[in-house]
């Protein structure tokens, strides 16, 4: 087989495969802020900000911090 046809080959399995959405994925996790101020939390991992405005704020979380998150008093991981 020469390699235009293992590239066309290629090509049409790759056409079968799922791609990654534009949606918060897997990884990421909803959490809430239920407290009367406002609050900025670090990932200890991956040491992103997370900046909750005010009560009720949401934010999506990267599952590697996700555990530490769960510590912090008026944060609560939404289902």
């Amino acid at each position: 087989m020469c390699c235009g046809k293992k590239r066309a080959a290629l090509a049409t399995q790759s056409r079968g495969m799922a791609r990654p959405s534009n949606g918060p994925g897997p990884e990421m996790l909803a959490f809430q802020y239920v407290g009367d101020t406002s609050l900025t939390a670090t990932g200890s991992i991956t040491g992103k900000t997370y900046r909750f405005a005010a009560k009720g704020a949401i934010q999506m979380v990267h599952r590697q911090d996700a555990s530490r998150l769960r510590d912090v008093p008026n944060l609560v991981q939404l289902d």
